[in-house]
């Protein structure tokens, strides 16, 4: 085993854990078996996390709500148009009037409207929607922090995981080497057949807790493929080592740095800016405002049946003709009479006449007849509305309020978090070095008795207790070191931001 501080134990341990990512096999640019380093495992959680993609989505909306405020400084148009049809029957009006068309009727229309508005709102809004796209980005910043923590710690979890296993086959190897030491001594009457008995069912033990290993090792893999996002073969080779060093950082100088950047810090911060101006917002519901509209639209229409239009038009004519003729016989009566030419010709359509109105009502009615031009301009003062205004300006200011106070809580929970995990870094790499010693010590101890044992100075269940010790102290110093990385990880999480040490990656 390598004793260097740099790589110790795990250096040396884990077993090749293949990854066969979906459709991606050459995804890391290998040949044969892929491999996955941290750096890796984060870039594909960020591009394929659920969770990590929803929040980030967030800010694609709280782009396009600042663009919005900008756009409410110009003036909204709509255009709009429509086509009705009337057919032909009695159209009623009331109980007894009735009018009868013999013709259908198709009627068109258009209209073109400009609205502009001006309040203290509009120069509010923009600032209002750029603070809260900071606190957007803020909050994507952290969501991308505990996306990196957890990748990490799930990271470490299946190096673990992956070097118990060989921990295991480790502890299977020398029971199975302890059987055929005790064999050996039974074979040649040196020891009673019960000892190889006890050595065989060691052996048992030991494949159970490799089983028991290989079943972590796998759920474990199958937690860290859960987290990137993808759907992949459990079956990759982590390839990350993680240095185990003497902590050289103060708890004032982690404290400075965790209040200066972390994440969650940044985004409370940028919480409160925007409750600052949704207060200055709610100030703006006082100003005046000032609308501005302005439209056009016209008209048109065409009968379905041109024949009854030129027969109702005929009609008027003729009722015209009899009014004319009525009205000279009264003014016969008069001294100097001045008839009318009441002809028939007079009052009868022309050719001429009944091709326009025969084109006037073909095809679709698009020659419209405008209507005026209307403008309005209104300016409005809001003076009482039910208190509406200053319930909104009191929502808003006690929400500035709990924003500096979440500010001031989470400073001193970061305050308390980053010292609390400086000491348990200290302690681990102290637990470490330790655990090393214990280890080193166990070896010795097992390599005595086996010696004794195969002279005979020493019975079985001395050579047994001494591989247990050994054993032990390995599980120890394994738990001592991946101790040791969960300490620093949480460290890195009440810091937020990942800490300068030195990792590994193994070809």
């Amino acid at each position: 085993m390598s004793r260097s501080k740099g790589r110790r134990f795990i250096a040396y341990l884990g077993l090749p854990i293949l990854l066969s990512l979906t459709g991606q096999g050459q995804l890391f640019g290998q040949v044969g078996s892929p491999t996955l380093t941290l750096d890796e495992a984060i870039s594909i959680a960020r591009r394929n996390n659920p969770e990590f993609l929803i929040q980030k989505n967030e800010e694609v909306r709280a782009d396009w709500e600042v663009r919005e405020s900008y756009a409410a400084f110009l003036p909204s148009a709509t255009a709009g148009g429509g086509m009705n049809y009337q057919g032909p029957g009695v159209e009623r009006f009331g109980a007894s009037l009735a009018n009868q068309t013999r013709t259908g009727y198709i009627y068109s229309s258009y209209s073109l409207g400009l609205n502009y508005r001006l309040g203290g709102d509009t120069f509010m809004r923009p600032r209002q929607a750029s603070a809260n796209r900071a606190a957007t980005s803020a909050q994507t910043e952290v969501a991308d922090f505990n996306l990196i923590a957890t990748v990490t710690h799930r990271y470490l979890a299946v190096r673990r995981a992956q070097d118990g296993v060989e921990l295991a086959r480790r502890e299977l190897e020398r029971a199975r080497e302890n059987q055929r030491l005790v064999d050996a001594r039974v074979d040649v009457g040196a020891a009673i057949a019960l000892d190889a008995k006890q050595a065989e069912v060691e052996v048992g033990r030991a494949e159970v807790e490799l089983l028991r290993a290989e079943n972590v090792e796998h759920t474990e893999k199958l937690s860290l493929i859960e987290i990137l996002g993808l759907d992949l073969d459990p079956s990759v080779d982590l390839t990350t080592d993680f240095a185990i060093f003497e902590p050289r950082w103060t708890t004032t100088e982690l404290i400075e740095r965790a209040i200066q950047r972390h994440p969650q810090l940044r985004a409370i911060r940028a919480t409160r800016d925007a409750s600052s101006v949704s207060v200055r917002m709610a100030r703006s519901q006082y100003l005046p405002s000032i609308s501005l509209s302005a439209g056009l639209n016209g008209f048109a229409q065409r009968a379905t049946n041109p024949d009854a239009i030129i027969e109702m038009t005929q009609a008027q004519l003729d009722e015209s003709r009899e009014s004319c003729i009525e009205f000279n016989q009264i003014l016969e009566n008069l001294t100097t009479p001045m008839p009318r030419d009441c002809s028939a010709s007079n009052f009868r359509l022309s050719d001429r006449q009944i091709a326009q109105i025969r084109n006037e009502h073909s095809g679709v009615p698009l020659s419209f007849t405008r209507q005026p031009f209307s403008a309005s301009l209104q300016i409005s003062l809001p003076i009482f509305n039910g208190l509406a205004r200053e319930r909104q300006l009191a929502t808003a200011r006690v929400a500035e309020d709990d924003a500096k106070h979440r500010l001031r809580a989470e400073e001193l929970r970061i305050r308390r978090e980053v010292a609390d995990a400086h000491k348990n870094l200290e302690t681990a790499a102290r637990t470490v070095r330790l655990e090393e010693r214990n280890r080193e010590l166990a070896n010795d101890q097992l390599r005595l008795a086996r010696e004794r044992y195969s002279v005979g100075s020493a019975s079985f269940i001395e050579l047994k207790e001494a591989e247990t010790t050994m054993a032990r102290a390995e599980r120890a110093y394994l738990a001592a070191v991946y101790t040791f990385h969960e300490s620093l990880a949480a460290l890195e999480a009440a810091v937020g931001e990942r800490l300068e040490h030195q990792t590994e990656e193994r070809s």
